[in-house]
């Protein structure tokens, strides 16, 4: 069944996928004060809003429109504590973290584990 299982996973894989290998994916939302951050992920966290709409809503970065989503990137690519939280082992894919860095504060949703 476990062999099943991993065949199907992989038939789920994208045929590009491989050139995402070793590389993060995220979301985020981009706000002013880390305050404003904490209220809106409490707002995410309760049901309240979803995470694409919050960003689209809420976010300064040009990301936002695309409902925060950044795509895939590298180690380093990304600024000091936000690079971090994306490539540190214990961030679960899908929970929502905050992370301060020069930009702001950041909501942030691992979509993708290196």
């Amino acid at each position: 069944a476990q062999r099943t299982a991993a065949r199907h996973a992989s038939a789920r894989a994208g045929v590009f996928d491989f050139l995402a290998f070793g590389k993060a994916g995220a979301s985020h939302i981009l706000v002013s004060d880390n305050a404003r951050a904490q209220r809106i992920k409490a707002q995410i966290e309760a049901g309240q809003v979803n995470f694409a709409d919050a960003a689209r809503e809420f976010s300064t970065c040009p990301s936002g429109a695309k409902g925060g989503d950044l795509g895939t990137f590298g180690p380093g690519q990304m600024v000091g504590a936000f690079n971090d939280y994306c490539f540190d082992p214990d961030t679960v894919v899908g929970e929502l973290g905050l992370v301060k860095t020069k930009f702001g504060s950041h909501v942030i949703k691992l979509t993708k584990k290196p």
